[in-house]
């Protein structure tokens, strides 16, 4: 799917309700990834993310060229999973892999991608993958904030609706962590999802 062309299912997508967790169809999307572990909000990650942004700039220079005033900047999204999914609702995020990732237009391909700059950096791979039935909520705030929300997730709206976690739990942030204030930061949180039996 090229959501530069299908505005009404990037709002979905990407503008969930705040106040209630809704189910939304994800679709087979194409991604840059760079995989990491650990806290997400230690330096790992934030480089990563980063870095990520810097070996796609060619796509999103191109991209901008071809949309114009249309071209909105994609924003960076994390999928984080553990050995044991109980450490996501309880915060143990020094026990989280993850992988940082930003949407690419269709037409895009690695060998677009910036050339790396030396031998630390992590590697970026292009990586298309479908999520399917997702349960989704925007939540406005500070970080410390989510794992009520996850709790709430996974203990009360799955079970009510007989679905249960089908894949990596997601977030995806459309803000400015260094412009925009903690309490008005915006974060889509998404977990894939299936029905009891399915």
């Amino acid at each position: 799917m090229d959501l530069t062309k299908d505005r009404k299912k990037l709002k979905e997508l990407y503008l969930p309700d705040t106040e209630d967790f809704v189910l939304v169809d994800v679709p087979d999307l194409f991604f840059a990834v760079v995989d990491g572990e650990g806290s997400p909000e230690e330096e790992g990650a934030s480089a990563a993310i980063h870095h990520l942004f810097k070996t796609i700039y060619p796509i999103r220079r191109e991209a901008r060229k071809r949309m114009g005033k249309s071209f909105v900047e994609p924003p960076p999204e994390m999928l984080y999973w553990a050995d044991d999914m109980r450490d996501l609702p309880l915060g143990n995020k020094e026990r989280w892999k993850w992988k940082a990732m930003v949407v690419l237009p269709d037409w895009a391909d690695e060998s677009q991608f910036s050339v790396e700059d030396g031998n630390a950096a992590p590697t970026v791979r292009a990586e298309r993958f479908k999520e399917g039935l997702c349960a989704q909520i925007m939540h406005v705030g500070g970080s410390q904030g989510i794992p009520t929300l996850l709790e709430r997730l996974y203990t009360q709206y799955l079970p009510q609706q007989s679905l249960v976690p089908a894949g990596a739990y997601h977030e995806i942030y459309l803000d400015d962590w260094h412009r925009v204030a903690p309490e008005k930061r915006r974060t889509v949180l998404r977990q894939p999802v299936r029905f009891v039996g399915a």
